[in-house]
């Protein structure tokens, strides 16, 4: 993803989106099965989608962000790479409780100075905040905002904690970055063919793989030291699977690789030109064919052996059939209107698709997808929601 590709096409800024989604109706006893929802990022229709069960239905929640990217999901916390910042999202038990409890329920009855007296005669205002409040006296978790840094615009692609602290994809830099309060970013590793950290988004670094608390993979689009070196020329199966511990380039002939995440011995990737995910063995070497679906595999996460992939439309800046610049695998294979922007729930052993989401309206481009693990129904508060400023989760020394 690139700045110009942040920009919502023109139709979309006039009316209010339309998020309207069909699903496998195995789904939502799945995701109650295994106790957890789904949060999945749409850059292109600025959301992050939560997705969860109720009942026999599937319920997608909305939350605005600018331009998000990149998830990490733990026991603990959410957090979500966006347009200039990095925002993290904690679990908040002790709020959630008293909310439960009917600690917020009479906004009077709150101390002065945590009255504002805009909003006794605001309607719209009051009303918010009851629906809030409805929402969490019903829900089982909040993920309450609790941080954010600001990063300037390095095209945040993968993020994930490690031991080291918050790891992100800095694909303006290209390089891998640590986050601090006290910098824009902590520059840490850069592609061995890279020469300069500077601004260009010189090989399209996007995919970042952890192993053991520590970056290990990552995928690029190309291996240029060059300004949008991988935008000129149309799309060719260039692509990088790079081993950044021992500074190796394992794989060099991929199409638009992302997503790289590691299991059992595996790194699998999407190979996303292709509409495919694929696996390759470090020890062996062996480049396998996971599974084939019916658009731009981008977004992969696990569920112990179930595999979640996130698939999105062809973009238009992706359609070639000239002797320059030729088709997308993908694009012949399915052509332009029949790719399907979706998430597919797949037996990772046997690529049997188990259960699919699609989205019918609006959106059609994903990026990221995460399990959030014992919230089936979940909740989650942005500094700017009305309830924010009423909640408090502290310690004591």
């Amino acid at each position: 993803m690139t700045l110009d590709e942040q920009q919502t096409q023109p139709e979309l800024k006039q009316k209010e989106l339309d998020f309207s989604s069909t699903y496998s109706s195995n789904l939502p006893a799945i995701l109650s099965l295994l106790n957890i929802s789904l949060a999945v990022t749409s850059y292109q229709s600025q959301r992050l989608i939560l997705v969860q069960a109720k009942g026999d239905s599937l319920e997608t929640k909305l939350k605005a962000f600018p331009r998000p990217m990149g998830l990490y999901a733990d026991a603990k916390r959410l957090t979500i790479g966006t347009l200039n910042q990095v925002i993290d999202f904690q679990r908040a038990a002790a709020s959630l409780q008293k909310v439960k409890q009917g600690g917020l329920d009479e906004l009077t009855e709150l101390p002065a100075k945590l009255q504002d007296s805009d909003w006794q005669d605001n309607a719209a205002i009051i009303a918010e905040r009851q629906q809030q409040l409805d929402e969490l006296k019903a829900a089982d978790t909040l993920l309450l905002e609790r941080a954010a840094l600001t990063t300037g615009m390095i095209n945040i692609h993968d993020i994930a904690w490690g031991k080291q602290g918050l790891w992100v994809v800095n694909s303006t830099f290209s390089c891998l970055s640590r986050l601090s309060p006290n910098h824009s970013f902590i520059a840490c590793w850069k592609p061995p063919f890279i020469k300069d950290l500077v601004p260009e988004d010189r090989c399209h670094l996007n995919g970042m793989a952890m192993l053991d608390g520590e970056p290990r993979y990552v995928t690029t689009f190309n291996q240029a030291d060059r300004r949008d070196s991988w935008r000129l020329k149309g799309q060719q199966a260039v692509g990088t699977l790079i081993d950044i511990k021992q500074n190796r380039i394992l794989k060099d002939d991929l199409l638009l690789p992302h997503s790289p995440r590691c299991h059992n011995g595996w790194v699998y990737y999407c190979a996303s030109g292709h509409g495919e995910v694929q696996r390759y063995h470090p020890e062996t070497e062996v480049t396998e064919l996971v599974c084939l679906l019916p658009g731009f595999t981008r977004g992969l996460a696990f569920i112990g052996d179930l595999l979640l992939v996130a698939t999105s439309k062809i973009r238009h800046s992706e359609l070639h059939d000239t002797d320059a610049t030729p088709a997308l695998p993908l694009q012949e294979r399915l052509g332009a209107e029949k790719s399907i922007c979706g998430v597919w729930l797949l037996d990772s052993q046997s690529a049997e698709i188990i259960a699919s989401l699609q989205f019918e309206g609006d959106v059609a481009q994903l990026y990221d997808i995460a399990v959030i693990h014992g919230a089936p129904n979940l909740e989650l508060l942005q500094h700017t929601d009305v309830l924010a400023s009423h909640l408090f989760e502290f310690s004591q020394e």
